[in-house]
């Protein structure tokens, strides 16, 4: 998205720096777009730095991203998914340039803030895709979140760009496995699973179709590697006759079906129904950790072939030597949403 008071400048450095900030970090992403279109992508430096909790917040910001030091000809920055609402509505029937104006009164209902306080873009739902009746993406965004980011960098001497959606970086994540599988005209799905936040998104021909926001489950990471075995002397129900050596595997936890897996199933159900002529030929997984297991363990849930997306094999600057380290993996989940955005391509339209 391109909001009216971004203004490019014209630049002949060609790096490009993603940046979020949730609160109590900013993460950041800097890549040379076009240097290789093929796997792996090179990422140049990525990380996390935290906030300074005896700032106020604006000030810290301001201080994390000047102590970053990073320079860039194009700044992108991704609203954290609290920040901004994406609703799904039927396309109005007016010229292309008023959608946006038909759009505002469509939601207007729906939105959780005031019209006035929010800035709005649309896509349509699967690009050109032919259909009988066609939808759009309206993405709400509040007006101070953009606002904030635009000031923050420009504290920084950076010149912020575009504002991004983790929805449409999840889309170019995807989008680029896919192709790197010959799979770019199907429908292939995507998961990124962080501690704290679960999207799913379909995508084919390098258009979003789909996207929901789901709870996350730890306890599928925990059941994927085998953690939720409790020894027995500590957790054994009564009438258990322990033996030395014997492991309780406690009902609760095995038996209890995942939320996550429930969920993800009546997503791809709803798909399978209103996209027959689309099925899907993968779920491809991102996590920072235990991505293979918890993909083995999606696809045997699923029935859906499911792939893990590790991010060391889709980026050259992330070593995974460097993953065995606790903080530096923290730093990756961080940056696990900016991966999609450093792949942004100029002639997409959100």
């Amino acid at each position: 998205m391109k909001w009216p008071w971004l203004k490019g400048r014209g630049s002949r450095n060609k790096l490009r720096l993603s940046l979020r900030c949730n609160g109590r970090q900013i993460a950041y992403v800097l890549s040379e777009p076009g240097l290789n279109q093929n796997l792996p992508c090179p990422l140049l430096r990525w990380g996390a730095i935290a906030l300074d909790p005896e700032l106020a917040f604006e000030p810290a910001v301001d201080q994390a991203l000047q102590a970053l030091n990073l320079n860039a000809g194009e700044v992108i920055g991704l609203l954290e998914p609290e920040e901004y609402q994406i609703l799904k509505v039927d396309t109005p029937n007016v010229p292309n340039e008023e959608l946006k104006a038909a759009a505002r009164w469509q939601i207007k209902e729906l939105v959780e803030k005031h019209l006035d306080d929010l800035t709005l873009d649309v896509m349509h739902v699967g690009g050109d895709v032919p259909r009988v009746q066609r939808q759009l993406f309206v993405v709400a965004a509040r007006s101070t979140a953009v606002e904030l980011r635009s000031k923050h960098c420009a504290a920084a001497g950076l010149a912020l760009q575009v504002v991004d959606t983790w929805e449409t970086a999840l889309r170019n994540l995807q989008t680029l496995k896919a192709r790197s599988e010959g799979l770019q005209e199907r429908a292939c799905a995507a998961l990124l699973m962080m501690e704290n936040h679960c999207l799913l998104t379909i995508s084919a021909g390098g258009e979003l179709f789909y996207t929901r926001r789901l709870d996350h489950d730890p306890r599928l990471a925990a059941r994927a590697t085998g953690q939720l075995v409790v020894k027995a002397q500590q957790e054994a129900p009564l009438g258990f006759e322990y033996t030395p050596g014997a492991d309780y595997l406690s009902p609760q936890d095995d038996s209890e079906e995942s939320v996550l897996i429930i969920e993800l199933q009546r997503s791809i159900d709803l798909w399978e129904r209103s996209w027959p002529e689309l099925p899907l030929a993968r779920l491809y997984l991102l996590s920072a950790e235990h991505g293979e297991a918890v993909a083995a363990l999606m696809q045997r849930e699923l029935g859906l072939r499911t792939l893990a997306m590790g991010p060391a094999q889709l980026f050259s600057g992330i070593d995974e030597a460097e993953l065995s380290e606790p903080a530096r993996l923290r730093e990756l989940e961080a940056c696990l949403p900016l991966l999609g955005a450093a792949l942004r391509q100029e002639s997409r339209a959100l």
